[in-house]
């Protein structure tokens, strides 16, 4: 397999994870559910899907 191949297999997989993720995001959020996220101290952080939808297309945005 050539650099390129494997750089682009890369590239679908993180393209694939960020879709997956934005995907539970958003079904989450329309079912009123919550998110469970670890803070800087691996400690569990409970936070409504709808605000961590809100976080996540700002942080997008600003790319």
């Amino acid at each position: 397999m050539s650099e390129q191949e494997k750089i682009d297999i890369k590239e679908k997989i993180e393209k694939g994870l960020k879709q997956s993720f934005e995907n539970l995001l958003r079904r989450k959020a329309a079912l009123g559910q919550d998110m469970v996220f670890a803070d800087e101290n691996g400690q569990p952080r409970i936070v409504p899907a709808s605000d961590a939808l809100i976080e996540y297309e700002k942080s997008n945005s600003s790319r």
